[in-house]
């Protein structure tokens, strides 16, 4: 297994793919990587290349970074959590628009929305009649998106935590990237984040977030499709009057199965 203290701007390069940093700058990277050879990373098994080291995937990651201007996908999220016997089992839609809209809409069982914009968090819960709207201004420093595992900022990411590429992903296709905390006081909430990278892609396909306490966060993306028409329609949420909207930023954690 390979070992990488990555660079900050690495960290948020990946991330950024993954939703979590949307809202903040994209950026290339700046890792004195082996150039990616042009060969497929797949063979006819379906197995990614065993041969890419860490630098060349990150470096793949770099070159869809600077091509990708829209996601869309569909997710499954697995929650296994110690108070509770059988896991929480969500499903929902994840829109991105370059360089930082983001509408992650849980479907079912309970439907819950939250848009990202360039100056704004919005999140709602229709069942509740309950919305948040926050300038994300407030965000600056703080943990936003804590079951993706964002403890940090992005810079603070490359400060604490190493990345390693596993010897064998256990998803057949991908290179499994596994994110290590490197100091205490981060290890004392986060033991573990996992990516897997599809290896036709190069974008995520799942991402496991591990909680010190045990408790974890799984997230499947499935018939994810980049750089396609995304209405701006999408990142505008047009709340009923009957809603109570606050200014207070609660995260995940409001109501029934949230965060």
């Amino acid at each position: 297994m390979s070992i990488l203290r990555v660079p900050t701007r690495v960290i948020g390069l990946v991330l950024a793919i993954c939703v979590v940093a949307a809202s903040l700058p994209g950026a290339a990277s700046n890792l004195h990587a082996t150039p990616a050879d042009e060969t497929a990373s797949h063979d006819r098994s379906g197995k990614s290349d065993p041969t890419l080291s860490l630098e060349q995937v990150l470096a793949r990651f770099d070159d869809k970074q600077k091509t990708t201007n829209t996601l869309v996908a569909s997710f499954t999220e697995h929650k296994e959590l110690k108070l509770l016997e059988e896991p929480v089992v969500s499903q929902g839609e994840f829109f991105y628009t370059r360089p930082n809209q983001v509408r992650w809409e849980y479907l079912d069982p309970d439907r819950k929305v939250f848009v990202i914009t360039e100056d704004r968090y919005t999140a709602y819960y229709p069942a509740l009649k309950r919305a948040e709207e926050v300038p994300i201004k407030k965000f600056v420093g703080k943990r936003l998106f804590r079951f993706l595992g964002v403890g940090q900022s992005i810079e603070d990411l490359g400060k604490y935590y190493d990345f390693a590429l596993a010897d064998e992903s256990d998803v057949p296709g991908t290179y499994l990237l596994l994110l290590t905390p490197r100091k205490k006081k981060l290890r004392d909430r986060v033991a573990e984040m996992k990516i897997w990278v599809d290896g036709e892609s190069f974008l995520p396909s799942r991402l496991q977030y591990v909680e010190a306490d045990g408790d974890t966060t799984l997230l499947a993306f499935t018939g994810m499709k980049s750089n396609i028409e995304v209405s701006a329609r999408r990142f505008m949420l047009d709340l009923p009057q009957d809603v109570v909207v606050s200014q207070t930023f609660n995260g995940f954690s409001l109501g029934q199965r949230s965060f």
